[in-house]
Order: structure tokens, then C-alpha cells, then sequence
């Protein structure tokens, strides 16, 4: 089974549960409260890293990191729950395609996709073109809601 490491909390899991909250508000068309969003932010990174070391399948841990991205942001962020979870699952969705991605660009370059023999540094440096891709996909997310709201206005 596949542990995090430190390295890989500090330099992927906070920056993956930033950018995923931060696209569950634009989903969600709501505007960023900061103190709130951190809050989730970081007790979601604290919590998908702790279940990342229960002696559980791989996958289940993506299960539960799921559920718990949906009450924390029910909870702390006060999204109503349609939209929690619309939102959570496209998410996790986009971040899905996002790492697919990047497993065929590093396939594209002869690069081992087997992470779990590579040194922390380095799987970090190999996932930084899947959090750009993540990056870029939630703006153009919120570049199309902006553009479907003033649309909807118009007519």
C-alpha cells in the first residue's frame, strides 16, 4: 500500500485540497470567505492524510476523502447539499482527469509511472504538470459559469 510521506503532504495534499476547495466554490458560485476556506482546506489535507494510513484497500481511502470533502464543506463552508455534492463529485472528477493526464504526458516521455518505488522529492516534481492541469481546468470551469451567468442574464 502506497503511504504519503511529509514531502508529499506539504508539496501535493495542501495544494490539491486548496485548489479543490477553491473549485468547489466556483462551482458553487459562491464568494471565498478566506478564513473559512483555509479551515477546510487544511482540516481536509489533515484528514485525506491520516486516512491515507488506515490499513485499508487503495481506493476505499478515496471513498472516504470524498464523504468527508462533502461534510466539511456542508459544514464549514455552508454550501447547501445539491450543490456540496454536484460539486465535490466534478471536482474529483476534473482532479481524475487531471492526473490521467499527466500519467500519459510522463508515458509519452519514458517516465516510470510506478510512484510508489520514486523518492518523495521526486513524485512531487512528476505530479506538478497534474496540479497545473487542475489548476487550469477549474479556471476554465469558472471562465464558463461566468460566461453561462451573462448569458442567462441577457435574455
Amino acid at each position: 500500500m502506497f503511504k504519503l510521506t511529509w514531502v508529499d503532504f506539504f508539496f501535493r495534499l495542501i495544494p490539491e485540497t486548496f485548489i479543490l476547495i477553491w473549485g468547489i466554490y466556483v462551482f458553487s458560485r459562491k464568494t471565498i470567505d478566506m478564513f473559512r476556506y483555509v479551515l477546510s482546506s487544511l482540516i481536509l489535507s489533515i484528514s485525506c492524510f491520516i486516512i491515507r494510513d488506515l490499513p485499508i484497500y487503495y481506493g476505499v481511502n478515496t471513498d472516504i476523502c470524498i464523504m468527508l470533502t462533502i461534510i466539511i464543506v456542508m459544514f464549514i463552508m455552508d454550501i447547501p447539499l445539491i450543490k456540496n455534492v454536484l460539486g465535490t463529485f466534478l471536482l474529483y472528477f476534473i482532479l481524475s482527469l487531471s492526473e490521467t493526464m499527466n500519467m500519459l504526458l510522463l508515458s509519452s516521455l519514458n517516465i516510470s509511472k510506478d510512484i510508489s518505488v520514486l523518492q518523495p522529492i521526486t513524485r512531487c516534481i512528476y505530479g506538478i504538470p497534474s496540479l497545473i492541469i487542475f489548476i487550469m481546468l477549474v479556471i476554465i470551469l469558472k471562465f464558463v459559469l461566468k460566461n453561462k451567468k451573462v448569458i442567462q442574464n441577457s435574455l
